[in-house]
């Protein structure tokens, strides 16, 4: 009878045949329980096996058996976090070296594999997986491989997006992505595309699938994207009444302003007085000591934390000291002869900070926390305390909820909600009253309604 024998220098030889043979005995020593010295618990079901058999096919039942733990003693042992008929597969491959693969298991497969480290398994299923991509399926195999940390099947199903890129983008699971999966692949070189345009096309998609809760990242996203290779015409249906939206779902119009204006309320009218050393939107002004002082903002995405105060009297601007930190879209009010900043967009998230100024000192402090974060949200002062009203949550929604902050106690309390969602929205506090006036939420969009709040009753 003929037998795989391999030789060597030595004049040793290897025989397949009886690796086979003795691999076939021990199986059936299991299937009859002979020898077996340890019994496996796996959910409902119990497995009699031989600690040497595992202990040899995987270092996490070596350690297990072998190692200082507990369970190296004992007669019965629980396997937790893998399914029995899973279990059942695996135990069959470690006695046989063969797996039973198909789309029904794999994935837990994979995962029971890699945390009892039985690699050859695992690379089974990755190449099991490799055949059965395609660009509708691809996305869900590229999470799968993030989450389960298989860089080898990562690797594969990234090239495999990037080589279809124009179909994969057009299926639903795209859609799916998270915000930082999808700037990983939109960053790649190596995207299969015939111009840039297709990028931003596949950038703006996925925004708009979930507006209210991804416009916050529109800045980050769009990042990869390379503009200077885009056709301005082709950009224009993007653009709605003139103005864009950009970082953090703010409206801006195309530039920011350094111009101010003062209104004459005896003579009711408008003058221009001296700009601003730096122009800005989605800034914060407030009133201390006879002086204003314009707090935070943006320009060009470049978020600010410089203050200037303008003096009536000198008619100039001047920089005072700056924020801890930058912040657009914040509300500023003044508070106990104190300018006191509250939240706002910082960048790739919303401020939860609350930042006091003191005019004699020149300097920020860092006071306290929002209970919500929240920008572009209405803020005034009544009688000591900081109200602080709608604006837009860290989800991207338009906020109804109003809070009220003691500067002293440094406490927060919820007050009753406004009827309508208000972001971009101007407050102000008049007898004892505070009035909501217009904004805009997504459902609505610009609003033309006023919403006021008495303590006795309520909005």
């Amino acid at each position: 009878m003929a037998c795989a024998v391999a030789g060597s220098a030595s004049g040793s030889s290897f025989s397949d045949r009886h690796a086979r043979l003795l691999l076939a005995q021990i199986n059936r020593l299991r299937v009859g329980q002979s020898f077996c010295d340890v019994r496996l618990e796996v959910g409902s079901e119990a497995f009699s096996v031989h600690r040497l058999v595992l202990a040899a096919s995987s270092p996490y039942f070596a350690a297990l058996f072998a190692g200082g733990m507990k369970e190296s003693g004992r007669d019965v042992v629980q396997i937790a976090g893998v399914e029995a008929g899973i279990f059942h597969t695996l135990l069959d491959f470690i006695y046989t070296g063969v797996v039973s693969i198909s789309e029904h298991n794999v994935q837990e497969l994979i995962v029971a594999a890699d945390m009892l480290q039985l690699s050859e398994v695992v690379e089974l299923c990755c190449e099991f997986l490799k055949g059965q991509i395609d660009p509708l399926n691809c996305i869900g195999f590229f999470q799968f491989s993030e989450q389960i940390a298989c860089h080898d099947l990562l690797e594969f199903t990234e090239s495999y997006i990037h080589a279809h890129f124009l179909e994969v983008q057009a299926g639903e699971e795209f859609l799916a992505l998270s915000k930082e999966q999808l700037v990983k692949i939109l960053r790649s070189e190596d995207l299969s595309i015939e111009d840039e345009y297709q990028v931003f096309l596949a950038a703006m998609q996925w925004i708009l699938k979930d507006l209210g809760k991804r416009r916050k990242y529109v800045v980050e996203v769009l990042e990869p994207v390379r503009f200077p290779l885009l056709p301005a015409q082709r950009l224009l249906k993007y653009i709605e009444g003139g103005y864009t939206r950009l970082q953090g779902g703010r409206w801006s119009d195309s530039r920011a302003l350094s111009c101010v204006e003062r209104f004459d309320t005896f003579s009711h009218y408008w003058t221009t007085v001296s700009s601003l050393h730096q122009a800005r939107s989605g800034l914060g002004v407030a009133v201390v000591g006879g002086m204003v002082y314009a707090i935070g903002g943006e320009k060009d995405s470049m978020i600010f934390d410089c203050t200037e105060c303008y003096d009536p009297v000198s008619k100039q601007w001047t920089i005072v000291a700056s924020m801890n930190h930058p912040r657009c879209g914040l509300g500023v009010c003044t508070c106990y002869g104190a300018i006191y900043a509250l939240g706002g967009w910082v960048g790739a998230e919303i401020g939860n900070t609350i930042e006091r100024f003191d005019p004699e000192e020149n300097s920020w402090d860092v006071v306290g926390s929002m209970a919500v974060p929240r920008y572009y949200f209405g803020c005034c002062e009544i009688q000591g305390l900081i109200y602080v009203v709608g604006g837009i949550s860290h989800e991207g929604v338009e906020l109804r909820s109003v809070e009220v902050y003691d500067p002293i106690s440094k406490r927060w309390s919820e007050l009753p909600p406004m009827s309508t969602r208000r972001a971009y929205l101007g407050v102000a506090a008049l007898n004892d009253c505070i009035y909501a006036v217009g904004g805009w939420n997504e459902s609505q969009d610009a609003l033309a309604t006023v919403e006021r709040y008495s303590f006795e009753e309520v909005w």
